[in-house]
């Protein structure tokens, strides 16, 4: 990599955007000449598609914020306009000169980061953008911190947060509205190898249909196991929205469940599990005469188990002789355990119906199952009619 030279960068800062705002909607167009070796730095708030050449050989760059954190996002066109004819020489350069590029970057805007020292320590989350999936890579190349001129000289560490990233799943649909079918996939790490079943640093990617820019939802919890996507209409809003699914794989059987909309290529949270299992509370009292009551604390809503056909060993444990409990015992009822989008009306639109465990006196001891059937009210998924429902085991005859 060549040192940067600042008398051959030239910055343009475009309409709506200053020298040291805004954050969000900032992006960074780097292109360059192969004659004279200049660096061109535009800062707009698009992308300045007039300065890409057809090689294709530009740096795009833009900031987002996620949670309370910002994340400084690269997308890079490693086919380039031959495709995947020379795509190992692409990648091959882009890395290569990548570290020049966020050092033009850094140093371009060097006004801008002095009013936002905190930015300097953003992570900068790089996608090599590729049809090859050896080459179509998520990658973290650390923080602005490794990129001024007075760190240039310094090797850059590896940072593994991105490597040995894998595709999890993908799916097919429009997703922003433009009736143009957008490409959304899962991205994640597997510690233990290809043919691991556990995945961490699950990102969910997006790629418009229509102007093939890349997008990404970052997850809160982002670990597990069987990580899906499923695309359907939750809001009546004539595009999908984006049902993420991943399995704990403990033994409470719990699940991660997350609904986005991305409605001209914005994000939207519609669901959280967290909320949910925050807000929907209960109560399970064991009661005399072999009966549990499960208090639906939210929906105000009370059911009664019969727990006679457990059997004697299990009963004996709780229970006296004429059917009065010992001492008090409470159960509980777990987080989500599954998340299920249906269509109950048949008209396209779906809904939520979420299972949740009913537990006895150990983990393992499943009395039933509370269903809450969600519908999108405009603002959140809220019960239909405002009622649950529980169902039982059956038991042999």
């Amino acid at each position: 990599m060549n040192s940067l030279n600042p008398k051959k960068l030239s910055v343009d800062f475009r309409q709506g955007i200053t020298p040291i705002k805004p954050i969000i909607s900032r992006r960074y167009t780097l292109t360059h000449s192969d004659i004279t070796a200049e660096l061109f730095l535009t800062i707009g708030l698009k992308y300045a598609y007039d300065m890409i050449s057809p090689k294709r050989d530009e740096v795009l760059g833009e900031w987002i914020k996620i949670e309370k954190k910002y994340v400084f996002y690269v997308y890079l066109y490693v086919d380039g306009k031959l495709g995947s004819a020379t795509t190992a020489i692409r990648n091959s350069i882009f890395r290569r000169e990548l570290p020049l590029a966020l050092e033009a970057i850094r140093y371009g805007d060097k006004k801008f980061f002095s009013i936002h020292p905190e930015l300097d320590n953003a992570p900068i989350i790089i996608y090599f953008n590729s049809i090859n999936p050896y080459f179509n890579r998520i990658e973290n190349w650390g923080t602005f911190s490794d990129y001024t001129i007075s760190n240039s000289h310094k090797t850059r560490k590896p940072n593994s947060f991105f490597q040995n990233k894998y595709l999890l799943d993908t799916k097919l649909g429009d997703v922003n509205g433009d009736k143009i079918p957008d490409k959304v996939s899962l991205y994640g790490n597997k510690p233990d190898g290809p043919e691991g079943i556990f995945a961490d640093n699950i990102t969910v990617v997006i790629r418009d249909g229509k102007t093939k820019n890349l997008y990404t939802i970052l997850l809160k919890i982002n670990s597990g196991y069987n990580p899906t996507i499923f695309l359907g209409n939750f809001t009546s809003d004539k595009a999908n929205d984006i049902l993420i699914s991943i399995d704990s794989g403990g033994s409470g059987g719990y699940g991660f469940f997350y609904v986005y909309s991305f409605l001209n290529n914005q994000t939207q949270k519609l669901f959280d599990f967290e909320l949910f299992n925050d807000y929907y509370l209960y109560d399970v009292i064991y009661k005399d005469n072999y009966q549990v009551e499960v208090i639906s604390k939210t929906l105000n809503k009370k059911f009664t188990i019969d727990i006679r056909n457990k059997g004697d060993s299990y009963l004996m444990q709780i229970y006296n002789e004429n059917g009065t409990l010992k001492s008090p015992i409470c159960g509980q009822v777990s987080a989500i355990n599954e998340l299920y989008p249906i269509d109950f009306q048949r008209n396209g639109v779906y809904d939520l119906y979420s299972i949740q465990r009913i537990i006895g006196i150990y983990n393992a001891d499943t009395l039933g199952f509370v269903q809450t059937h969600l519908r999108w009210n405009g603002q959140r998924f809220v019960a239909v009619n405002l009622n649950q429902f529980v169902a039982i085991p059956g038991t042999n005859l």
